[in-house]
């Protein structure tokens, strides 16, 4: 699985096709990530959370994210497990690094005062947009 799918599940690379509402959908997954539930999401929580999925992604517990891995993963969420995003090197497999130096695509896009910290105004703008994209509305 993509790195940026894999993101996505932790808030951090959220993509409109990644973020399907419903049990388990995109929308819990953001706010999974709000550690201390005080209705705001922080850099800091995201990266814990991306570092919570790194470690239930490496299913060997070898430090890597590798195809066999990405594919179970893909295969869960029911998509192909092709691709390599984040492997950054070209070795095969994803480290940790790799994971976590991923863009927070997600979260800097929702977060509009670029002060580290995605507020409930703008949660509430990225849930506006989830059930637009859920809707099939641009």
């Amino acid at each position: 699985m993509r790195v940026a799918i894999v993101a996505a599940a932790v808030l951090a690379a959220t993509t409109a096709g990644a973020l399907a509402q419903g049990p388990g959908g995109g929308l819990e997954r953001m706010m999974a990530a709000d550690a201390n539930r005080d209705g705001a999401i922080t850099k800091a929580e995201a990266r814990a959370a991306r570092e919570s999925a790194f470690a239930r992604f490496d299913a060997n517990s070898d430090g890597f994210i590798g195809a066999d891995e990405r594919a179970a993963r893909a295969g869960k969420a029911g998509r192909g497990g092709r691709g390599g995003g984040g492997d950054t090197n070209g070795d095969g497999k994803v480290s940790k690094a790799e994971f976590m130096a991923a863009p927070y695509r997600g979260f800097d896009r929702f977060d509009a005062n670029r002060n580290d910290t995605l507020e409930a105004s703008e949660l509430a703008a990225a849930r506006a947009l989830f059930q637009q994209r859920k809707n099939g509305t641009p």
